[in-house]
């Protein structure tokens, strides 16, 4: 087996799960999958995949922002959380190091985040 090194940001990975455009995943066996609230998940996910597709995940590492689903409204500002079903949210209890720069209306809503020092 050769070690690579991703210098790029997005990776490509088997979807185990159904994914939507800006879930939280997490690696899961052989691929990734959806990641829970509690679960530490790698990047999001760029596009809409079923079962058992390849799915382009948008790794922490990459540089840029990133687009993520809304659990619930969320204000533009807000410091965002993890959610159950990959999403994120305003309110939590354990902060993912990211703020929203747009604000979402409901849930399902895609939004763009940016980091922010955790300790911020």
């Amino acid at each position: 087996m050769t070690t690579t090194e991703n210098t790029t940001g997005y990776k490509s990975f088997l979807a185990i799960a159904a994914l939507v455009e800006g879930q939280r995943v997490k690696i899961s066996g052989a691929g990734v999958d959806v990641a829970a609230a509690a679960d530490g998940a790698i990047g999001v996910a760029t596009a809409d995949v079923a079962l058992g597709s390849i799915v382009t995940v948008k790794l922490w590492s990459a540089p840029g922002t990133f687009l993520v689903r809304a659990n619930a409204a969320i204000a533009a500002g807000a410091r965002l959380f993890p959610t159950a079903g990959g999403n994120v949210d305003d309110a939590g209890t354990t902060a993912i190091g990211l703020v929203a720069l747009e604000s979402a209306a409901a849930a399902g809503n895609v939004i763009e985040a940016t980091r922010v020092e955790i300790g911020a």
